[in-house]
């Protein structure tokens, strides 16, 4: 042995039979651990140390453990290429093996390369099994982390999860099928082997419920499984609790960032134990995702620390009990913690502190405080540094933070908030413009919505993927929904003037009563409680018809799809059939539209698929009101109603309906059997008269060449 070492240390050369027999020596169980590891390490050293990985998975007499700790030091010394007729030596190792040059090489890569900003190398392209690839998973985001910037921050997590999930054994995940879907999930849960906790998650598969809210439950769990079962057993234990109340989140995209926010709390200091002594701070059962949003706020960089006293007090009101409430400051310390904007972690920490009342009782100073928290949060993205409006935001901003008396947030941010909206009156000071900024305040159930989607547009989308257009439509609809002095008379002239639409010009001629009928709601005589059902053209409404009820066109959503949001608000071809809570927002929602018939070229109505919080479920009691509620409208009118889907009969509506444009630079079609017109664009880069399957369409041309009759 001592031979051996000598050589490799003087890089003597060595043949490969010789370096054959030295790995041998290496992953020989009867020797000690430190001398192993110090052949290991003279193997990686030494010239010929790519020849020592090749011929590992002949070595005699080896163990996975033994074989393990070689290939650790091999592969963190060097890059290994999984190409050329060497890679069926390398599939020949043992899993342990496998994973331990994964790893290496994991570790190596981003030591070498920086990770984020360069290229990757094609490193660690080798095959393992699913609980291997979450170690890799958790190596990486504790590997990483420190690297990365914020926005790097914001992406870490769902990238490396949509690296590591991927292989043949979940291609089952993503079949089209729902049925076949969870039938994958549901065989991939079984073979994890999971721990307790997940496996509870597991067996908590809601068989009352909709086979699509099956698929999104075992979804989530697939993902919490994949991305905390490489923690210890005690730290899974703990977080128990807290996988608990995720799996009850009631919005699936919020539930998703907030799993991906704890993996990334979890993993970036390589365990959980500092997430979860934080976390023991907020003893209440309401309060067991907040620790998620604030451990980034609070615990992170310089002069972290514990949550206050009295942080701690406010949130343990009963208020956050209303999960709409909760939800609303869980969004809102995210987007505190992930914002672009140039403060410090310190100037936000100091801002949130300010948020906080100084007088009323708990519940009194957890209303004032997610108010103050709601401004914050629209300011801190205001204050971006890709965005206009920025540096005026944030020489607001940091002096409030830097301040040692405790300002008045709301009355300090009004002013400069209001200059951030979209809209004429926004840099102006139009007459009873701020009077109208107040009601505006006051009346709308989420202000900032406007503002958040505006501030995702202008920092996100790309000049040419429309950016302007969307923002020009958007100072449309803020002109006559927020800033006209008739606000709502002003919008609705606005999305039905036929003068800008050769759609809706089209459907005035040719049927003007439907079309007078169209603008005006149905009511049904009677509603499933606790429900209010409704046909609505509210500006609000529209807004918020994918934020209320999640969707892709949520005004916080991946403006990819989002940018598309002005057609359903601008675009007096959509209305929206809504069940509401008793708070005003929409718990499910069909959009329905009305085409045209490219033959007899009269309107007809096309009713979407249904959105809905959970609980409410396709052909349950609210669905059907909604259903209904459609069929009046289209009653009213005198056209037939169509939906993509068949009703109780399976009667095909056999002519083609037609889009001619939309008053928006984009319409979101969500159909089938879509064909685009004029060449205008879509999601799915097809062609003029290209079958695509709905999506973002540019200019609002298509035709829907199969439907059925909803009688």
């Amino acid at each position: 042995m001592d031979l051996a070492l000598r050589a490799l240390h003087a890089k003597r050369f060595l043949d490969d039979a010789r370096i054959a027999d030295i790995v041998d020596m290496a992953v020989n169980p009867a020797l000690d651990e430190g001398a192993r590891r110090a052949m290991a390490e003279g193997l990686a050293r030494h010239p010929k140390s790519l020849s020592a990985l090749y011929c590992l998975a002949d070595a005699k007499g080896a163990t996975d453990e033994t074989l393990s700790t070689v290939a650790a030091a091999l592969g963190r010394r060097q890059t290994i290429e999984m190409t050329g007729h060497r890679v069926p030596q390398l599939l020949a190792l043992p899993e342990p093996a496998r994973l331990a040059l994964a790893l290496a090489q994991q570790a190596y890569d981003v030591e070498r390369m920086q990770m984020h900003g360069r290229h990757r190398s094609g490193f660690y392209q080798i095959d393992l099994e699913l609980a291997s690839r979450s170690q890799m998973f958790a190596q990486a985001i504790h590997l990483t982390a420190p690297l990365a910037d914020s926005q790097e921050l914001a992406r870490l997590v769902g990238e490396e999860f949509q690296r590591w999930k991927s292989g043949d054994d979940t291609d089952g995940i993503r079949q089209e099928s729902l049925d076949l879907r969870l039938h994958a999930l549901q065989a991939l849960l079984k073979n994890m082997h999971l721990h307790p906790v997940l496996q509870r998650a597991a067996d908590g598969d809601p068989l009352d419920q909709s086979v699509m809210t099956r698929v999104a439950h075992q979804q989530w769990v697939f993902k919490a499984a994949f991305m905390y079962g490489s923690l210890p057993s005690a730290s899974l234990d703990r977080l128990g609790s807290t996988l608990q109340s995720l799996e009850r989140l009631r919005a699936p995209l919020l539930r998703d960032q907030l799993t991906e926010l704890l993996a990334l709390n979890v993993h970036a200091s390589g365990d959980a134990d500092a997430y979860l002594q934080f976390a023991a701070h907020f003893h209440r059962p309401h309060m067991r995702t907040l620790p998620i949003a604030l451990f980034p706020l609070l615990a992170r960089g310089e002069a972290s620390g514990p949550p206050s006293a009295k942080l701690l007090t406010l949130l343990g009101a009963s208020t956050l009990r209303n999960s709409r409430m909760l939800y609303k400051a869980l969004k809102d310390l995210m987007l505190m913690a992930d914002s672009e904007c140039p403060l410090s972690s310190q100037q936000r920490r100091q801002l949130l502190a300010h948020a906080i009342p100084e007088e009323g009782t708990a519940s009194q100073q957890c209303v004032g405080f997610l108010e103050n928290l709601r401004f914050l949060a629209i300011a801190v993205q205001c204050a971006r540094e890709d965005v206009d409006p920025s540096s005026e935001v944030f020489d607001i901003l940091a002096p409030l933070a830097d301040s040692e008396e405790k300002p008045v947030l709301t009355q300090a941010l009004s002013a400069v908030l209001r200059r951030a909206m979209p809209g004429a009156a926004a840099s102006g000071t139009p007459a009873g413009s701020l009077d109208r900024w107040e009601s505006y305040l006051s009346s709308w159930r989420q202000p900032e919505a406007l503002l958040v989607y505006a501030q995702n547009i202008r920092a996100n989308l790309d000049e040419d993927e429309g950016r302007d257009a969307v923002l020009e439509s958007l100072n449309r609809f803020a002109d006559s929904a927020v800033w006209a002095p008739e606000n709502l008379f002003s919008f609705r002239a606005l999305r039905y003037s036929s003068a800008a639409s050769d759609h809706l010009a089209k459907v005035a001629e040719n049927a003007p009563e439907a079309y007078a009928q169209w603008q005006q709601p149905v009511a049904l005589s009677e509603a499933p409680k606790p429900y209010a059902i409704e046909d609505t053209d509210h500006p609000e409404d529209l807004l918020l018809c994918g934020t209320d009820v999640s969707s892709c066109q949520s005004v916080d959503a991946s403006v990819e799809q989002g940018r598309a949001l002005m057609g359903y608000v601008l675009d007096g071809k959509h209305r929206l059939l809504v069940a509401k809570s008793q708070d005003g927002a929409m718990a499910a929602r069909r959009v329905v539209r009305i085409l045209i018939d490219e033959g007899s070229q009269q309107p007809v109505l096309y009713l979407e698929k249904l959105y809905a919080n959970a609980g409410i479920d396709k052909n349950g009691p609210v669905d059907k009101a909604l259903v209904q509620l459609a069929r009046l409208k289209a009653q009213a009118m005198g056209c037939d109603l169509v939906s993509g889907t068949p009703g109780d009969e399976e009667t095909p509506y056999d002519r083609v309906l037609q889009s001619l444009g939309s008053s928006a630079p984009f319409e979101y079609v969500d159909a089938d059997h879509v064909r685009q017109r004029d060449g205008s664009d879509s999601d799915s880069d097809g062609e003029d008269g290209e079958v695509v399957e709905g999506g973002v369409v540019k200019g609002g041309r298509y035709t829907v060449t199969k439907a059925y009759l909803l009688q």
